[in-house]
């Protein structure tokens, strides 16, 4: 979400930010407005959609870090430098959010104390828990800044190890920390108490290994340079989209889908989709590929404020047209936020 492709844009990787906004957004808004009936098949697949969304915004963050910040440019510029850059990718809005949330005690988060306001502001509530975010969703926001704080010392290991060894690292990464979430995934989650299960889900041991793979797949795309047609690629992924969409096997809890072997099915699906829209060939877009690429740029904030835009909108209209105008409410604040908030902070951070 708030990492960015460097120019020329990578891809079809925009585009793809966009719709996974969009399918992230979606999803919490439909089960906030009690759009589908539970079971059914468009509850599963707006419920797939979503929450794999998300994770396939993991696997795309550890790609874009791991293909656009190489150890000789962090060297170039200064470790101190790289994490003030990316502290400025993170910090302005979510921040913002935080302090939403907080002034109007709106619940999005755990009761503020002094500890989880120091662990917000200092990006540091991903290494104790995720959900010591102050604002619904920002447990992503914590894993990230963990990569952003550990990523000097990786990319200096993979320069060190060469560029074949330097692919072999990023394999050994991949397949460890996926090795790491095996426990969490196919019984740690739902052996917990029910209240405590998407505590459980969310901690690092089930999520980091998704940025490892996204290095990896960076890795390979540094590699070679053989690319895919736009058409080829569109037409690879109608397969893809079917594993997530197809209405089988029935779930009515929707953590059921997010753990066990399933889980696994579901992660190569999405990364196999960061994967072809990454190996794509640089085209320039059409009206609508360029539509999706700016809600791509808004993606971050997307995922931020559409739970703001529904506390907005619930208490006062709800159904469909909640469900509408809440959408269009934090689109249209994505974009304010990205404007206002985003480039200015860009702009600083390159400075």
């Amino acid at each position: 979400m708030p990492v960015k492709a460097a120019s020329p844009r990578l891809g079809l990787l925009d585009p793809l930010r966009g719709i996974l906004a969009l399918c992230v957004a979606v999803y919490h808004l439909s089960v906030w407005f009690d759009l589908t009936r539970s079971g059914s098949g468009e509850n599963m697949a707006i419920a797939k959609l979503g929450n794999y969304g998300v994770s396939a915004f993991f696997v795309l963050s550890g790609f874009l870090l791991f293909r656009t910040a190489s150890w000789p440019r962090i060297q170039k510029e200064g470790v101190g430098r790289f994490w003030l850059r990316r502290f400025l990718r993170l910090a302005p809005v979510f921040y913002l959010v935080c302090a939403l949330n907080v002034i109007f005690h709106l619940g999005m988060g755990p009761e503020p104390s002094l500890r989880f306001i120091l662990e917000n502001l200092t990006l540091t509530f991903g290494a104790i828990h995720p959900n010591h975010a102050l604002v619904t969703g920002g447990w992503y926001v914590g894993l990230v800044a963990l990569l952003y704080f550990a990523y000097p010392a990786l990319a200096w290991l993979r320069e060190k190890a060469g560029p074949r060894g330097g692919l072999v690292f990023l394999f050994a990464l991949a397949l460890g920390l996926w090795m790491w979430s095996l426990p969490s995934t196919l019984h740690g989650v739902m052996d917990q108490e029910r209240w405590n299960r998407f505590h459980t889900y969310v901690l690092a041991p089930n999520q980091v290994f998704l940025l490892a793979w996204g290095g990896l797949l960076a890795g390979c795309h540094q590699a070679t340079e053989r690319r895919l047609e736009p058409k080829l690629a569109l037409l690879l992924a109608l397969p893809l989209l079917w594993v997530l969409l197809r209405p089988a096997p029935q779930f009515f809890d929707h953590l059921v889908a997010l753990t066990g072997w399933i889980r696994y099915r579901y992660l190569l699906t999405v990364t196999g989709l960061v994967a072809i829209a990454a190996f794509s060939r640089n085209v320039e877009p059409g009206r609508f590929g360029k539509l999706l690429s700016r809600l791509g740029d808004w993606s971050f904030g997307l995922y931020l404020l559409h739970p703001f835009t529904m506390k907005l909108v619930a208490p006062h209209l709800a159904g469909q047209w909640g469900f509408n105008l809440a959408l269009a409410l934090a689109v249209f604040g994505a974009a304010l936020v990205h404007r206002w908030i985003e480039e200015p902070a860009g702009r600083l951070g390159r400075g």
